[in-house]
C-alpha cells in the first residue's frame, strides 16, 4: 500500500467513529449518537499533516459536530461520489491519487474504488470488505480513525528515515 502521494483522508462519520447506533424519535430525528472520542484526538494528529475532511449521508448532529471541532463537513444527501469528485475533490484541488478514503457501507463503494487508498472497519458490509486495500481489525465506534492515524504516521516516519 503506497501511502507516499496522500495529501487527504477523507472519511465517513457514522460507522467508523460511531457504532451505528444512534437514537432516532416518531419523527425521524436522530437524538443522539455515540462518538468514539480518541478518533477526534487521531483527526486532529492527522490534521498536522494531512487534510481531514468527514463525508456523510446523514447530516443530523454530524454537522454542528464536525463545526465545533473545525472538521471541514460535507453532506451527500443523495449521492457520495458526486459531492467527492464535484465537492471536495475540487475544492482542496485534490485528485483521486490524494485521497486515502474510509468508509463502512454500500453508500461508499464508489468513493472507495475511486481512491488511492482505501481502508473499511471489520463491520464493513460484505461487497465494501472484498474491495478495499485494508480492512482495519477493529469494528466502527472503537478506534478505526486512531488505527489510520498509525499507519499514516509510520509510513511518513519510514519515508522520512529513508531521505
Amino acid at each position: 500500500m503506497d501511502l507516499s502521494n496522500i495529501k487527504a483522508v477523507i472519511s465517513e462519520i457514522d460507522g467508523i467513529v460511531t457504532e451505528h447506533l444512534s437514537g432516532i424519535g416518531e419523527m425521524n430525528i436522530t437524538m443522539f449518537k455515540q462518538f468514539y472520542m480518541k478518533d477526534f484526538e487521531a483527526i486532529n494528529l492527522i490534521k498536522k499533516n494531512w487534510l481531514f475532511i468527514f463525508i456523510s449521508s446523514d447530516a443530523s448532529i454530524n454537522m454542528s459536530l464536525c463545526r465545533k471541532r473545525n472538521i471541514p463537513f460535507f453532506h451527500a444527501e443523495k449521492d457520495k461520489k458526486e459531492v467527492f469528485v464535484n465537492n471536495v475533490l475540487r475544492k482542496y484541488s485534490l485528485s483521486p491519487e490524494n485521497v486515502l478514503y474510509v468508509g463502512n457501507s454500500y453508500s461508499d463503494i464508489e468513493c472507495l474504488r475511486m481512491s488511492a487508498v482505501s481502508m473499511c472497519p471489520e463491520d464493513a458490509v460484505p461487497p465494501v470488505k472484498i474491495m478495499v486495500d485494508c480492512v482495519i481489525p477493529m469494528l466502527g465506534g472503537t478506534g478505526v480513525l486512531c488505527y489510520v492515524y498509525d499507519v499514516l504516521y509510520n509510513d511518513l516516519l519510514l519515508r522520512r528515515r529513508s531521505e
